[in-house]
């Protein structure tokens, strides 16, 4: 299995750090004792790195947080995963990262993260009840019930999303403009090829999933921001969902609408509880520096030092404001008083004074904390030592670039796709009528606007691509890009009806090079992150050969995994 070292949250969760199943066997002197039945007394023990013990039950924890009955099942790649965590936080203290300033710093906004998040689950989470009845109630009501299928165009800029406004608005159809303008989600080149998606009321993106909801079929939204870019999305169909399909959904937004309520209260309550004071003087500092008047250079130490919220006993000043609303430093000419108000009520209030209100009732002082925070403070050494050590891999070359673009090319491919006249009609029966007339001379455009049940087709007029097959049928698409140019095709059975058609024009698949920013880009990324796995696994592999007279595993103990007394 991956090695998962590095936890991205203050919580036992570890994540993956670069580590391939061969590096997980081997290098180790490995400790077998007790060959027989009787269990052994230290049983639950499984490993001893320096100091430090792994027992069954730290296993045990790790192995519930992976995603797979099957990962969970590999105890011995398992306990590997757990040693070299352990060897490589040895190396870690031999540089000194427990000491670290940028570690610490990290560490002290994780901890006061961590104290907010315990508040959160005792004041809100743990008191969010949905009933089936609540269920079935937003099940009735109006839109809860309902699917909404969309095309969608992604496309990685604002000015590619005004493009294709501009054609949509002149009547261009609307999988023409897909194959002009489409793009990869990931990688962000050029592929015509258009997603379909299919939402619930209730899921994410919030903004995307309400804009199509509020659209009839065939409606358009306007661009819409997504994973760096924009997407412009046109309802396909909508249709009644039972409710056996949404349940869930509907059961983790009511969750969610609780959730959302209670912590108001919770936060109401707090700030009264607290007698949170606010200073207008403070404020006034601040709306300065973030609309250029003041520069937060020429401010003494007593205007950063202002306070602008204090609460028993506590503050948050002018500094740590600005830090908080504008991290980057840059200008924000239209703050005012309650602009940063709102911003510092999405979070960075809130879990100031919740976490304030955990150390008062003495969270911060528990056993599980203290755990907690070590692993924490684990987590984050590891996490400098790899950038540190990932800091040495060389930059790619332009012939490492060029191999992997070749080896992987298809990634960067558009699909090959046909221009087409084409109806759609309901029966054979009727789609041989049409074709007769057709074969007789009728004009095609006029039958089509006539009788063809395709309505994104002007004229009878159609563009597609080998991606559109799912939602076009498979045998249809297959058809149409094996067929004689020019040459009356069908009635052929597909999604709809059955189709007649003759193709005009077939295009080939194009493939996107180097030489265009996002391929490169993408191409470097990827090398790049290859060759710091590589890079990672051979000091590993270097760290276990150093600290080799540090490390027993008592894999024998690996059978007793099962039994209850050494679980507990």
């Amino acid at each position: 299995m991956a090695g998962y070292l590095i936890a991205r949250s203050w919580t036992f969760r570890l994540a993956p750090l670069f580590m391939h199943k061969p590096l997980l066997a081997g290098v180790l002197i490995w400790t077998c004792i007790s060959c027989g039945d009787e269990q052994p007394d230290n049983a639950h023990l499984l490993a001893k790195v320096g100091a430090v013990e792994i027992t069954a039950a730290d296993l045990r924890t790790f192995e519930a947080n992976l995603k797979t009955a099957t990962m969970r099942l590999q105890h011995r790649d398992n306990l590997q995963t757990l040693i070299d965590r352990e060897v490589l936080l040895l190396a870690a203290n031999e540089r000194g990262l427990q000491r670290d300033e940028e570690v610490l710093a990290e560490l002290a906004k994780r901890e006061t993260k961590a104290l907010a998040d315990a508040m959160l689950r005792r004041n809100v989470a743990a008191k969010v009840a949905v009933t089936e009845d609540d269920v079935e109630k937003a099940y009735a009501r109006s839109g809860w019930g309902e699917k909404v299928t969309t095309m969608e165009i992604f496309v990685p800029n604002r000015e590619k999303a005004r493009q294709v406004q501009a054609l949509l608005a002149q009547g261009e159809d609307f999988a023409e403009v897909g194959r002009q303008f489409a793009a990869d989600l990931y990688y962000g080149v050029h592929t015509g090829e258009m997603r379909q998606v299919a939402y619930s009321p209730f899921d994410g993106p919030r903004d995307l999933a309400q804009a199509v909801f509020a659209l009839p079929v065939g409606g358009v939204t306007e661009p819409l921001p997504l994973h760096g870019g924009f997407v412009i999305a046109k309802v396909a169909e909508r249709r009644r969902a039972e409710l056996v399909e949404i349940e869930d959904g509907i059961r983790e937004a009511l969750g969610d609408e609780q959730q959302k309520q209670l912590r108001e209260s919770y936060l109401r309550h707090l700030k009264w509880d607290l007698e949170t004071v606010f200073d207008a003087e403070g404020m006034d500092i601040v709306v300065n520096v973030l609309q250029g008047p003041v520069r937060y250079a020429d401010l003494d130490e007593t205007q950063r030092q202002r306070p602008v919220y204090a609460f028993e006993g506590l503050q948050m000043d002018v500094a740590e404001v600005l830090e908080a609303v504008r991290p980057s430093g840059r200008l924000w000419p239209e703050a005012t008083a309650d602009a940063v108000n709102e911003k510092l009520s999405e979070s960075h209030f809130p879990t100031r004074i919740m976490a304030h209100d955990a150390r008062r009732k003495g969270l911060d002082k528990t056993e599980a904390f203290a755990r907690s925070h070590e692993l924490a403070l684990g987590n984050l050494m590891l996490m400098k030592l790899r950038e540190q050590i990932l800091a040495e891999v060389p930059a790619p070359t332009e012939d490492e670039l060029r191999a992997f673009y070749e080896e992987h090319k298809h990634r960067f491919r558009s699909p090959p796709h046909a221009q087409l006249e084409e109806i759609l009609l309901e029966t054979p029966s009727e789609a041989r009528q049409i074709a007769a007339q057709i074969a007789a001379g009728a004009e095609w455009s006029e039958l089509a606007r006539a009788h063809s049940q395709r309505r994104n087709a002007e004229d009878g007029l159609l563009y597609v691509s080998e991606s559109q097959a799912p939602f076009l049928g498979e045998a249809w698409m297959n058809a149409v890009m094996n067929a004689e140019l020019h040459q009356l095709q069908g009635p052929l059975q597909t999604r709809g009806g059955y189709s007649i058609f003759r193709v005009i024009e077939r295009y080939p698949e194009i493939y996107h090079g180097l030489e265009l920013e996002r391929v490169r880009n993408a191409v470097e990324r990827d090398v790049r992150e290859r060759a710091e796995r590589e890079f990672f696994n051979s000091y590993l592999r270097d760290l276990r050969q150093k600290y080799v007279e540090q490390i027993d595993v008592y894999e024998e103990h690996l059978r007793y995994l099962d039994d209850e007394l050494v679980q507990n």
